[in-house]
Parts: structure tokens; C-alpha cells; sequence
């Protein structure tokens, strides 16, 4: 392994790539019925897939996120990730083709825990997509838009 490396990304690039990855995801995995973002992560890269991914010509893609912790307040990586929002009691994904979404999949323990919980709602396919995929993660996503090694990731929406 190299020295990790800080690799600072601006909102133009991010949605250039949201943008690729939706092409690939329209192109393999067809019509998506509903979006899901890992909170809080993966919110600003739902919104810019609605965007693009095909929809009906009345409405736009509905979008809702889960709410999984994965490190402490001390960044500090936890032994299992936590969900602290679950979906509205009323959604129904069964028979619906979902994709889930996050920005970095680093351990890849928010995945599992989101994929895990997604499973007992019974959608008809469950996508999995993510910004930028971490060599160390134990989970592998359907689509990735770039692989990030060990470097650091520096997203626009996090900048202080």
C-alpha cells in the first residue's frame, strides 16, 4: 500500500460522475422504481441520479434515505454498523426495482447493514451503487464510479 493520499473532488465532477454512473445503470440494470440513499452520504448523489435515470413522464423518482452509523462522533470505526432511520412503515418496495446509494463504501459495514434491511422488504431487484469504492471494503457494489484505494475523499458537501 502507498501513502493515503487527500483527494478533494468540486460538485462539477461529482456530477459529472453521477452522471456516467447513471448512464451505466440505465444501460445494465433497466428501469429503477425508487431510490434509496444511505444517510447522510449519499443524499446529494440520490438527488443528482434522479436527475438522469429514466422516469414517467408525470412524476420524477421517489427518494428516501435509511440512516445507518458506522463510526462514533470521534470517528472511530464501531464494531456493527447502527440504522438509526428506518424507511416510512407505509413503503412498499416488493415487486419494485430499487437502487441503493452511498458516496464511499470505506469498510463497507454500511452496505451490508443497509442491504440486510432492504432484503426483508422484499424488492423484486436490489441495486447497490457507489461514488467512490475503498479497496479494504468488504462489500463490492453493483456500480462504482471510480475506485479511491485508501485515499482520503474529500467531498464538496463536507468542507468546513
Amino acid at each position: 500500500m502507498g501513502e493515503i493520499e487527500k483527494i478533494k473532488y468540486s460538485y462539477q465532477q461529482i456530477h459529472e460522475l453521477v452522471k456516467q454512473m447513471a448512464g451505466k445503470i440505465t444501460k445494465e440494470y433497466g428501469k429503477i422504481d425508487i431510490i434509496i440513499s444511505i444517510a447522510t452520504g449519499g443524499w446529494i448523489p440520490a438527488r443528482i441520479l434522479r436527475t438522469f435515470l429514466p422516469h414517467s413522464d408525470e412524476l420524477p423518482l421517489p427518494l428516501y434515505s435509511i440512516g445507518i452509523v458506522n463510526y462514533d462522533s470521534r470517528d472511530k470505526l464501531l464494531s456493527e454498523a447502527i440504522i438509526v432511520q428506518e424507511l416510512p412503515a407505509k413503503l412498499n418496495l416488493a415487486n419494485r426495482n430499487v437502487l441503493l446509494i452511498d458516496e464511499v463504501a470505506d469498510s463497507g459495514g454500511t452496505f451490508v447493514k443497509a442491504v440486510e434491511y432492504l432484503q426483508t422488504k422484499n424488492p423484486a431487484k436490489l441495486y447497490t451503487a457507489v461514488l467512490h469504492l475503498k479497496e479494504q471494503s468488504t462489500f463490492k457494489p453493483d456500480i462504482v464510479g471510480e475506485f479511491a484505494k485508501d485515499n482520503w475523499i474529500v467531498y464538496p458537501w463536507d468542507v468546513k
